[in-house]
């Protein structure tokens, strides 16, 4: 008895071992987005565990020179600081709500993010699209304007980016509100995450939280224990998630609907001809998605589908006379480049993505 017994317990932790290296396998071939979802994990829990276990472990933050920049302020003092450096008032400020800081922010006549109301005179830049520019969840002058301001003081910069837009929407905005704007270049930011999708084609700036109490983000206590039970399994699971997906079909994922992204985009241009706007760019702006990944081996399903969605794009636009530039190439550096997110989350580019994204855009107007 006590034989079979040790048997079946070997074969049971053979069988156990063998589960986990090929579960480990898979993350090695594949890695892959983690299953926060399906494990019914929220941003804020995921966030706020692995922001305690960063500090715990002491573990290397892509965004530590920006969480550092806050070190010594409270709500209060860094609010006057932020006042005195805009020359603005109380009376227009809002509130954004980061991962790790909240921060205020002053809008324009227009309810559009931190622009001097001269901009619409001038600028030598007018840039539209929508959350990632507007920048969201990150305080200035880490956004991506914020940082182009910050290389370029004596330059215009208008920031047209709107939450929750898609092309259309953010285009017919640049005609209201720029009908009586001199601008020389032109950034029309696309992002693979969603701008494929269909959007209202009425929009309006204007996009903030209610006031904290803190300038440090708190969080709600969780259960530690099962929060982190749901997390490992969420990222031990994504390399055997990949390797599922490999059989499903992708054909009605990612698609974009180029009949009306092309009259978008002929919209823009016949606006931009009769401003006299000679340089203008499509820029890329790549997702979590394609970054979590890997290509090794070969390029995973997904990811072929997010390469047709961007080459229609390319197509289209280069079509009508724009300069398409490919955001990949601002962090192709970074070899994890789920780091670029904050603490791995699927959602936005943290202070890192966003400043390399900006010296990018900073190197293409360079050029030219």
């Amino acid at each position: 008895m006590w034989k079979i017994l040790k048997i079946n317990f070997l074969v049971f932790l053979s069988l156990i071992i063998f589960l986990e290296f090929f579960l480990i396998l898979l993350i090695f071939i594949f890695d892959g987005v983690p299953l926060y979802r399906h494990f019914n994990l929220n941003e804020d829990q995921v966030i706020s565990y692995k922001q305690k276990e960063y500090k715990k472990k002491n573990l290397e933050n892509l965004d530590d020179f920006y969480i550092s920049y806050f070190k010594g302020y409270d709500k209060e003092s860094y609010l006057d600081k932020y006042l005195d450096q805009h020359q603005t008032t109380l009376d227009k400020i809002y509130w954004g709500k980061g991962a790790d800081i909240n921060f205020p922010m002053f809008f324009d006549k227009n309810q559009c993010r931190e622009n001097n109301n001269n901009n619409y005179i001038y600028s030598d830049t007018v840039l539209i699209g929508d959350s990632s520019l507007f920048g969201y969840s990150i305080a200035s002058p880490f956004d991506i304007v914020g940082k182009l301001r910050a290389l370029n003081p004596d330059k215009r910069y208008l920031n047209l980016g709107i939450p929750g837009t898609g092309p259309t929407g953010q285009v017919n905005h640049l005609i209201d509100v720029t009908k009586d704007t001199n601008f020389k270049n032109l950034i029309w930011m696309f992002v693979e995450a969603n701008d494929y999708e269909a959007h209202s084609p009425n929009v309006v700036c204007g996009y903030s939280h209610l006031e904290p109490k803190t300038l440090i983000r708190e969080y709600k206590e969780n259960d530690d224990y099962l929060i982190s039970l749901k997390i490992f399994l969420s990222e031990h699971l994504r390399g055997l998630s990949s390797f599922i997906k490999l059989f499903i079909s992708y054909e009605n994922k990612f698609n974009l609907n180029k009949e009306q992204y092309e009259e978008t985009t002929i919209k823009l241009k016949n606006f931009l001809d009769s401003k006299n706007v000679k340089n203008r760019y499509l820029y890329y702006l790549p997702y979590y998605n394609r970054h979590s990944y890997k290509n090794n081996f070969f390029i995973h399903p997904n990811v072929k589908k997010l390469n047709i969605l961007k080459n229609d794009v390319k197509d289209i636009v280069t079509k009508h006379g724009f300069i398409f530039v490919d955001g990949d190439e601002a962090v192709k550096h970074i070899k994890n480049k789920k780091k670029l997110y904050h603490y791995e989350y699927q959602t936005h580019y943290n202070a890192k993505g966003y400043t390399l994204t900006a010296e990018h855009i900073n190197s293409i107007l360079d050029a030219n």
